[in-house]
C-alpha cells in the first residue's frame, strides 16, 4: 500500500455538519475523502489525516485554506492528483478541495 502527503485548498461549508465536528486545526483530524477520476468517471471514497497549515482554527464559512493531507492506498493517485478536486465527508458531503501539490517524504 502506498502512502500520500498532499498540500490542499479546502472550503467547509457553513450549512454542514462540519459545524457540529468543530474546527479543522493544526493536529490532524480522520475525515473521509471523495475523489473522482476523470477518465473512468468513477468515485472512490479514501480515509485520510487532514490538518491546517495556519496554526489558527479554519471553522465553516471561511475562506478557503491551506491544509495538508495524508492517505494509503494503492489507486490513490488515479482519483486525487495535482489540479483534482475532492469533497470532504463526514456522512454527507462537508466541504471540497482541490488539490495543489503533492508532497514528498
Amino acid at each position: 500500500m502506498k502512502r500520500y502527503k498532499y498540500q490542499a485548498l479546502v472550503t467547509l461549508y457553513p450549512d454542514s455538519d462540519a459545524a457540529q465536528h468543530g474546527t479543522l486545526d493544526s493536529a490532524p483530524h480522520r475525515m473521509v475523502l471523495r475523489g473522482r477520476n476523470t477518465e473512468s468517471g468513477r468515485s472512490q471514497v479514501f480515509s485520510a489525516l487532514i490538518s491546517c497549515d495556519d496554526p489558527k482554527p479554519f471553522r465553516p464559512g471561511s475562506p478557503r485554506v491551506l491544509v495538508t493531507v495524508w492517505l494509503s492506498g494503492d489507486d490513490v493517485a488515479d482519483y486525487l492528483a495535482v489540479g483534482e478536486h475532492f469533497d470532504l465527508w463526514l456522512g454527507n458531503t462537508i466541504g471540497d478541495g482541490v488539490i495543489t501539490r503533492r508532497l514528498f517524504v
